[in-house]
């Protein structure tokens, strides 16, 4: 036996522990950041018995990611412990962790002025926040701004996606500031319900109450700013309102589907005044990113699932964590409920379907107007104009047809959104369409292809 096992039992284990921690430590930059967190940073040194140690897994998945990194992990233990020692792991869930800094999120005592505010959701806080190289800025940003409201990156504006984790974030700044200050005054809203409230407070002639409510908190959390759009009266409001709070120092976090310089119509003096502090893009998450965050539902559910299987689920939907672990409720309650075990040809049967649906539910005429302006090479914005330029009337055209062809909005919603038009403008723009595709091969080209793309969740 090597000289240096030659101790008592609970000598070796405590050296091995301070050795695990060592081995951690000169591995994690070699390993991406989810993975490290969620799957080697929870095992534990759990016995060494002569020239054996066994190493706690948090879970099966947990297991196969520390076989997958054995030879590195015994290398690094190797410096303290010789070449002799022989390492295994065990599944060894950890015991639950008191945790009062997320008992103190989960519950905040007071703080939401109520009458305006949306409620929080216990699950979106920050200990639930799988961090990735997609979100790593957003999260740190999000929790300085929690630490220290309207003391650093002031406004904060997170755009992206839907399904990346900015609502997450925004409810996560509101949980963590009330446990770390309880007298904090947060308000959470929605762009629809600030909208709302306004219309609300002209209507019954109680506009100063209005005024009052939100210029009177110290966190304003705005989700889905874009909703303002093309409401006058009500951007006018929201202009004073962020003006008042942002002079008095108050922290003003705002969440969008789309960067500052591609809200439209926002005039100029707003879109600035969102760009003066910090904007961070929320991207898709990479793989690991999202076979940690299955992970972490998985966990939650109480369920253990194949890395295969996650690899699988993490594979079919690349870019949506909403539409992730839906697919992963899914797959769970149809393995549950139809009595068929877990496999990767399971998951590929089942969210092949799923995934195909829930892409198209999550079109919207916003997004396809968006997406036929970069296949045309024009501005967004000039779609919803009056202008009969030749080079934007087709692919206006276009856009409502596939407005029309890939969504459930009807008629005249479609023509709300191109600039007020009337449904019959819409019908006579998606005839047209119609009729040229017949005749136009290299317009049917782009047209499929745009429709392939949208459906994919590609353009």
């Amino acid at each position: 036996m090597d000289e240096q096992l030659q101790f008592g039992e609970s000598d070796a284990l405590i050296a091995f522990r301070q050795a695990w921690e060592k081995a951690l430590s000169l591995l994690a930059p070699e390993i991406s950041r989810p993975v490290f967190e969620s799957f080697l940073n929870t095992a534990k040194p759990i016995s060494i018995d002569g020239n054996t140690a066994t190493i706690g897994a948090a879970s099966e998945l947990a297991k196969l990611y520390l076989e997958k990194y054995a030879e590195l992990l015994k290398t690094a233990l190797e410096t303290t412990f010789g070449p002799e020692l022989q390492v295994i792991f065990a599944v060894a869930p950890r015991e639950p962790e008191k945790r009062p800094s997320k008992a103190k999120e989960a519950r905040p005592t007071g703080g939401i002025i109520s009458p305006i505010s949306l409620p929080l959701n216990d699950k979106y806080v920050f200990t639930n926040f799988v961090v990735g190289p997609c979100n790593r800025l957003a999260h740190a940003a999000a929790k300085a701004i929690a630490e220290k409201p309207g003391r650093v990156y002031n406004p904060f504006f997170l755009y992206g996606g839907p399904g990346l984790g900015k609502t997450h974030l925004l409810q996560a700044i509101g949980h963590h500031a009330m446990a770390r200050h309880p007298s904090v005054r947060i308000a959470y809203v929605s762009g629809e319900l600030f909208t709302s409230h306004y219309v609300t407070a002209l209507r019954e002639h109680r506009s100063e109450d209005f005024r009052q409510n939100y210029r009177s908190v110290d966190i304003l959390l705005v989700d889905d700013v874009q909703f303002l759009a093309g409401k006058e009266r009500t951007k006018e409001e929201f202009f004073h309102t962020f003006n008042t709070l942002y002079q008095m120092d108050k922290q003003i976090v705002l969440s969008s589907d789309r960067s500052p310089r591609d809200l439209n119509p926002f005039e100029e003096r707003l879109r600035s005044r969102f760009e003066s502090g910090l904007v961070v893009d929320l991207a898709p998450p990479d793989l690991e990113t999202r076979i940690a965050i299955l992970q972490n539902k998985a966990l939650a559910e109480g369920i253990g699932i194949s890395l295969p299987v996650l690899e699988c689920i993490a594979n079919l939907i690349p870019t949506n964590v909403r539409a992730l672990e839906g697919a992963l409720v899914t797959l769970l309650a149809y393995s549950s409920l139809m009595k068929v075990p877990l496999s990767v040809r399971l998951a590929k049967e089942v969210l092949e379907r799923y995934i195909v649906e829930k892409k198209l539910s999550e079109l919207t005429p916003d997004a396809i107007q968006r997406a036929v302006a970069r296949a045309f090479g024009v501005d967004a914005h000039d779609l919803q104009s009056e202008s009969r330029r030749r080079d934007l009337v087709t692919p206006r055209h276009v856009a409502m047809y596939l407005s029309r062809a890939l969504t459930a909005c009807s008629l005249a919603a479609i023509g709300k959104v191109f600039g007020g038009r009337d449904h019959a403008t819409v019908l006579h723009a998606c005839r047209r369409i119609e009729a040229l595709l017949g005749k136009d091969p290299s317009l049917r080209s782009t047209v499929e292809q745009l429709t392939q793309d949208l459906k994919a969740g590609r353009a």
